[in-house]
C-alpha cells in the first residue's frame, strides 16, 4: 500500500523531544552498520519495542510478549519471520543508520546525486500490535526520467517454532496463522499458543517515482496479536492513509511523554548523557508504554537480552526472566516508573500456581520461584544447568525484595489488599520459614545446600550470606504489612528472620559468601557478599561495608558481568573513596557498552548476552543511588550526604522521582543540592513530611528545597505500615 504526504509533516514531530535534550545525546548515527565479515553483526544492532512486540532492526526475527515455543528445558522466544528485514539494491554515494532513543525511532538514509531514500522504522506506542516502516523517496535530480528502485525480498512465511500457514495474500495484505508446535508444561499451559500476523506485502517491481514524482511515500504494516480479530483491526486501521500521520505523531508524543515523566540529566558530560538515555531506553523499549490505546495485556516478564532476543536455547538467556529482572533491572524503574514497576511485579503474581507448585514438589510450602522463568511459571533451566535450577533459591527473596521497594516507595495499599500483592508478600515468607532448618550448635536457624549469587560456588554450599539476607527481609516485610493484609505472621516466623545465621570472619571483620568461604583463594564471578550493602542495605558498620569491598574486588574475575562494578561503585561512594568509586563507575560501563548504538554486552571478551539490559540497570543503579545519594526503606527516602558528581559533570537531576504519589525534582550540583516538589496526589491519605535538622515540615506543592550536599535530608509519610 502506497500514497503521497509532505515529507515535512510527517516527521516534524520528532522536533519536540529535542527539547530535552540535545540530538547528540538521543540520536546514535553511524555511516556504516556494523559488519563482522560480509554478514551484518545483528549482536551490535540495536531495536524499536513497545512491551508486546520488539525486533532487531534488520534482523530476521521478530518477537511477542509472552509467546515462547519448547518444554520445559527447551522453552525460548517464539521466532516470528520478520516482515522488515529488506534491503535495497542500490550503491549510495552517502548513507546513515540513526536510532532516536527519544522518540523509538530507527531511521535509514541513503543517497546519491539522483535519488534519496529515507527509511523509519518504530513500534508504536499508540498500539503496541504495530510495527511500521514508512519509506520516503525523493527525487534529487529533475531528469524527468520514471525511478525503479528495486530490493532484496527476504520474505519468509515459515517458522521453526511456529506452524504458520498462508491464511490470505492480497494486494493489501499477507495474513500468517499459527501456533507454536510445543506446549512448555502440560499442567499450566493446555495447548499451543496462537498468533496472527498481518503485514504490507512489498511492491513486487521495486520502489518507484513516476516522471511527474518529485516524493513518493510507503507504508508497511505489521500488525501481530494471539487474538486475530484485534490484529486485522489494527492492520487496517494503520493502513488506512488518514491515520499515518496520527499514528506517528502519536507514537512520537508518547515516548516525549515517557521523558516527561522520569529521566536523568547531566550538565556538563554529554556522553555520559548518551549512556543514561541509550540505556534507559533498551529497558523502557521491552516495557509496557505508560500509555496507550492498546487493551492492557499481561506482561511476561524482562529477559536479561531484552524482549528483540532469545529466539534459541543458549543464546541470549533464551528470552528467560531471572532474579535480574528484580535484582538489577528493576529499582531504576520504580523510581520514575511506578506504574512498569507494579507490571514487573504482576508476571510474577499472575504466575503464583507454579510458584505454589514448585514449592510443593520440593517438600516446602508457599510461593517457590524458579530460577529461570517464562510463560508458565514452571522452571525452564535448560539441560546442564539443573544444580543451578535446584539450588539458586534466592530468587524467590529477591522478588519479596522488589515487593518491598514497591511498597516503600508507593505505599499502594489497594495493592496488597486486592491485588495479591499481600499474597506474594506472605507466601514468599512462608516458603522461606518451612526451608529454614535450625542448628543446635551454632543456637542459630540455617539456610542449607544453596547456590548464592556467585554461581562459581556451584554445585552448592550452605548459609549463603545474600540468601540468609533476602529470606529473613521477606519474612519482615510480612510482618510489617500484616495489619494491612490481615495476615498474621506466626511468632516462630519472626524469630527465624532475626536468628539466621550470617556467615561472618571475626579476624578480618568480613561477611563470608558462604560457610567455609576462603577470603584469600577463591575466586568469584560477580557481586555476591557486597550485595548486604546495596541494594539490601543490611545492618553493619563501615569498617564491615569497606572490608567486604576491599576483600572481595581482587576475587571477583575480571570476565564477570557488567553489573558487579556498579554495585562497587555505590559502596566507595558511601565510604567518601571518591577516587575508587570513579574507577568502578567508569569500568561498569566502558568496556561493556559497544559502539556505534551503545549495545551492553554481558562479559567484555566474549560478549555473552546481548543487549544485556541486567548491565544497563546496574549502571543506572550506580548513577541514581551512588552518585544520587538516594536510598529507599520501608520508613522514608532519604537523600544521603554527601551526594556526588560523576566523570566531569557540573550538575545531576533527577526529574519526576515519585514517592507516595509526589512528584520530585531532585537538582545535586557541587554545593547544594534542590527538591522542586511538582505534583502532590490529593487522594494519597498519608501526608509527607521532610525531616531538616532533626526538625519536621510538611511536604506541600511547588515547594522548593535547597540545603548544602552535607546534608542529610530526609521525607517520611506521617502515616506508614506496622510497628
Amino acid at each position: 500500500m502506497l500514497f503521497l504526504v509532505i515529507l515535512s509533516s510527517l516527521f516534524v514531530v520528532v522536533r519536540t523531544v529535542q527539547n530535552h535534550q540535545t540530538g547528540f545525546t538521543t540520536i546514535f548515527t553511524t555511516n556504516r552498520l556494523p559488519w563482522n565479515g560480509s554478514v551484518l553483526d545483528y549482536r551490535m544492532m540495536p531495536y524499536v519495542g513497545n512491551g508486546h512486540v520488539a525486533t532487531v532492526v534488520f534482523s530476521d526475527f521478530i518477537y511477542m510478549n509472552g509467546l515462547y515455543n519448547g518444554d520445559n528445558g527447551t522453552s525460548h522466544r517464539a521466532r516470528i519471520p520478520s516482515t522488515l528485514n529488506w534491503q535495497f539494491l542500490f550503491h549510495p554515494s552517502t548513507s546513515s543508520f540513526s536510532l532516536n532513543v527519544s522518540s523509538g525511532t530507527f531511521t535509514e538514509i541513503l543517497e546519491n546525486d539522483e535519488v534519496r531514500i529515507e527509511q523509519r522504522i518504530f513500534a508504536s506506542q499508540e498500539y503496541t500490535e504495530l510495527l511500521i516502516s514508512h519509506v520516503v523517496i525523493t527525487r534529487l535530480a529533475l531528469n524527468g526520467r520514471k525511478i525503479v528502485l528495486p530490493t532484496r525480498i527476504n520474505e519468509q512465511v515459515t517458522s521453526d517454532d511456529i506452524d504458520f500457514v498462508v491464511a490470505a495474500r492480497n494486494e493489501q495484505y499477507v495474513l500468517l496463522s499459527g501456533k507454536t508446535r510445543q506446549v512448555e508444561n502440560n499442567q499450566f499451559q493446555l495447548e499451543q499458543l496462537p498468533v496472527f500476523v498481518y503485514y504490507t506485502p512489498l511492491p513486487v517491481n521495486g520502489f518507484e517515482l513516476d516522471p511527474q514524482e518529485t516524493s513518493r511515500t510507503y507504508l508497511f504494516v505489521t500488525s501481530i496479536d494471539s487474538e486475530q480479530e484485534r490484529a486485522k483491526r489494527r492492520f487496517e486501521y494503520a493502513s488506512n492513509e488518514r491515520h499515518s500521520d496520527q499514528i506517528w505523531s502519536s507514537h512520537v508524543s508518547l515516548w516525549n511523554d515517557v521523558w516527561s515523566n522520569g529521566r536523568v540529566e547531566i550538565v556538563g558530560d554529554d556522553e555520559l548523557q548518551r549512556q543514561i538515555n541509550s540505556a534507559f531506553y533498551y529497558i523502557l523499549s521491552s516495557l509496557p508504554p505508560l500509555s496507550t490505546r492498546s487493551e492492557h495485556k499481561q506482561f511476561y516478564g524482562l529477559s536479561p537480552g531484552s524482549l528483540s532476543r532469545g529466539g534459541l536455547v543458549g543464546e541470549d538467556y533464551a528470552g528467560h526472566s531471572f532474579w535480574d529482572t528484580e535484582t538489577w533491572i528493576y529499582p531504576s524503574i520504580l523510581l520514575f516508573y511506578p506504574n512498569l514497576a507494579k507490571e514487573m511485579l504482576s508476571y510474577r503474581i499472575a504466575l503464583r500456581d507454579s510458584a505454589a507448585d514448585n514449592a510443593r514438589l520440593f517438600g516446602y510450602e508457599g510461593w517457590r520461584y524458579p530460577w529461570e522463568s517464562a510463560r508458565t511459571g514452571v522452571d525452564v533451566t535448560p539441560d546442564g544447568y539443573l544444580d543451578i535450577a535446584t539450588y539458586q533459591q534466592h530468587i524467590t527473596g529477591d522478588i519479596s525484595f522488589a515487593a518491598r521497594q514497591y511498597i516503600a516507595a508507593t505505599g499502594d495499599r489497594k495493592w496488597l489488599m486486592s491485588e495479591y500483592g499481600g499474597d506474594l508478600v506472605y507466601e514468599t515468607a512462608r516458603f522461606w520459614a518451612s526451608r529454614v532448618v535450625y542448628s543446635n550448635e551454632k543456637k542459630k536457624y540455617e539456610i542449607l545446600t544453596v547456590l548464592p549469587p556467585d554461581e562459581d560456588a556451584r554445585p552448592f554450599k550452605n548459609n549463603s550470606v545474600f540468601t540468609n539476607a533476602v529470606a529473613s527481609y521477606s519474612i519482615q516485610l510480612a510482618h510489617r504489612v500484616s495489619c494491612i493484609t490481615k495476615k498474621v505472621v506466626p511468632q516462630h516466623w519472626l524469630d527465624i528472620a532475626f536468628n539466621l545465621y550470617f556467615p561472618f570472619d571475626n579476624a578480618t571483620q568480613t561477611h563470608l559468601e558462604y560457610d567455609g568461604f576462603d577470603l584469600k583463594n577463591t575466586i568469584i564471578k560477580q557481586a555476591d557478599a557486597v550485595l548486604l550493602g546495596f541494594p539490601l542495605m543490611w545492618p553493619m558498620n563501615k569498617e564491615v561495608r569497606r572490608n567486604d569491598l576491599l576483600f572481595y574486588e581482587p576475587l571477583t574475575r575480571a570476565s564477570g558481568p557488567a553489573m558487579t562494578w556498579s554495585m562497587h561503585t555505590i559502596g566507595f561512594l558511601e565510604l567518601n573513596d571518591l577516587d575508587k568509586a570513579q574507577q568502578f563507575f567508569r569500568r561498569a560501563y566502558e568496556t561493556y557498552v559497544q559502539p556505534p548504538y551503545n549495545i551492553w554486552t554481558e562479559i567484555p571478551e566474549s560478549l555473552g548476552a546481548v543487549n544485556f539490559i541486567t548491565g544497563a540497570g546496574g549502571f543506572l543503579q550506580a548513577v541514581i543511588f551512588g552518585y544520587g545519594g538516594i536510598r529507599l526503606t520501608l520508613d522514608q527516602l532519604e537523600v544521603m550526604p554527601p551526594p556526588r558528581l560523576p566523570n566531569q559533570a557540573e550538575k545531576l537531576i533527577f526529574h519526576g522521582l515519585k514517592y507516595h504519589g509526589s512528584i520530585l525534582d531532585l537538582t545535586i550540583d557541587n554545593q547544594n543540592y534542590h527538591i522542586d516538589v511538582r505534583g502532590m496526589d490529593n487522594n494519597n491519605s498519608m501526608s509527607l513530611v521532610y525531616e531538616y535538622e532533626q526538625e519536621h515540615f510538611p511536604l506541600t506543592n511547588n515547594i522548593r528545597l535547597s540545603y548544602p550536599i552535607n546534608t542529610r535530608l530526609v521525607i517520611r509519610p506521617l502515616m506508614h505500615f506496622c510497628a
